[in-house]
């Protein structure tokens, strides 16, 4: 019977606290109390500093109060509230019996713990179920980006991308022109999760199409704009950056409010960028603005080509390029650290004689090493293209 207890005693401990962590406690009360906090105070009035803290306080508990109830589904309210009041019976008056309701003081604790586990249950499924579909919408996302990327003439290329939710809004894509040569996409549309991701879809799709139609990326960008201008909801928009390669060793980027991309000479160590004008797709229409159905005249309004440049450079033998999204640079650590575009040059520079893909595991095992198991805050995508 003692070794049955120690036993039992041993699992149940085991049960909720082996696969504990110091990491997980922080997690649960730095990152997803933050969350937590960030979902429930955007349905909150703002507040009023003409109100004294001390009532303001109050104010904030009653309208987390009020935000957090309407946020449960009618039957799931009632009996939050029932819990409520069984609660505070307990409290005024432990002894239940000599209340009108003749209750019996365990059968109340033990109501009001049945009924918070039920609806934390019916809460957990319901988050459960989200995530299995999110998972399969993250497996869908996966199989539309290129399994593998195959080398083009002297061009060797491997890419990594990492989401910080179970779909995100980075995009990266090899696509062929009608000229022969090779078009290598990195995007980012603003913001994460599901939103963010359709929108990737939509862009995806608009390219494969376009790509039909023209091998000129300033072209293809503006076009890309013209489909996109007006249809993004508001506060969403896309930086990219289009790498076009063409047989001769040669390159034309043009980018639309995307992070630079990093030129790395082999032959003198030279870290060169590729900064070429361009504002985010989705901000300005193009000209003539045709978006939404409608042709705008263009009066005094900026267009999203006026400030388009294409660069074009030469590639020697074992030069490196690497294209990626903001979320690579601007990775923290648990200290708050930025990984930082100086980290990630060093890694390229270390890895200049080998292959892309070498390359690309290199710097996957750093970004690991530097988060420390901290929560990923942005899609993480990179790109590296060596010409050998």
């Amino acid at each position: 019977m003692i070794k049955r207890s120690v036993r039992f005693i041993k699992n149940l401990s085991q049960l909720f606290t082996g696969e504990l962590t110091l990491g997980e406690v922080e997690k649960l009360f730095r990152d997803d109390t933050r969350g937590m906090y960030a979902f429930f105070i955007r349905n909150m009035p703002p507040r009023d500093p003409a109100i004294p803290k001390w009532k303001r306080g109050i104010l904030f508990a009653e309208h987390l109060l009020v935000v957090f109830l309407k946020k449960l589904t009618p039957a799931r309210r009632f009996l939050f509230g029932c819990s409520i009041i069984l609660f505070f019976l307990i409290l005024l008056d432990p002894n239940l019996s000599n209340t009108p309701l003749g209750l019996d003081t365990g059968f109340a604790v033990l109501a009001l713990f049945a009924i918070l586990t039920f609806l934390l249950a019916l809460e957990l499924s319901d988050k459960l179920i989200t995530r299995d579909e999110l998972s399969v919408a993250r497996d869908i996302q996966v199989s539309l980006l290129p399994q593998s990327l195959f080398p083009f003439g002297n061009f060797q290329i491997s890419a990594y991308s990492e989401v910080a939710r179970s779909v995100g809004g980075d995009y990266y894509d090899c696509l062929e022109l009608a000229d022969g040569s090779k078009l290598i996409v990195v995007a980012d549309v603003s913001g994460k999760g599901i939103s963010a991701a359709l929108y990737t879809v939509k862009v995806q799709t608009t390219l494969q199409l376009l790509v039909r139609e023209t091998a000129d990326v300033r072209e293809l960008m503006v076009q890309l704009n013209r489909q996109l201008f007006g249809t993004l909801k508001k506060n969403y928009f896309l930086t990219i950056s289009l790498l076009k390669l063409l047989p001769d060793g040669s390159i034309e980027c043009c980018r639309a409010g995307h992070t630079p991309a990093i030129l790395l000479r082999q032959a003198n160590g030279v870290v060169e960028k590729l900064r070429p004008k361009g504002t985010a797709v989705g901000l300005a229409p193009s000209h003539p603005a045709v978006y939404a159905g409608n042709v705008q005249e263009k009066g005094d309004r900026f267009h999203f080509d006026e400030s388009l440049e294409v660069e074009r450079r030469s590639l020697e033998w074992g030069d490196t390029l690497a294209l990626f999204t903001d979320g690579v640079v601007e990775m923290v650590n648990r200290r708050q650290e930025e990984f930082g575009e100086h980290r990630l040059v060093s890694v390229l520079m270390e890895q200049s004689r080998r292959t892309p893909e070498e390359a690309r595991e290199e710097l996957v095992r750093r970004l690991t090493q530097f988060r420390e198991g901290a929560e990923l805050r942005d899609d993480v995508t990179v790109v590296i293209i060596k010409y050998l």
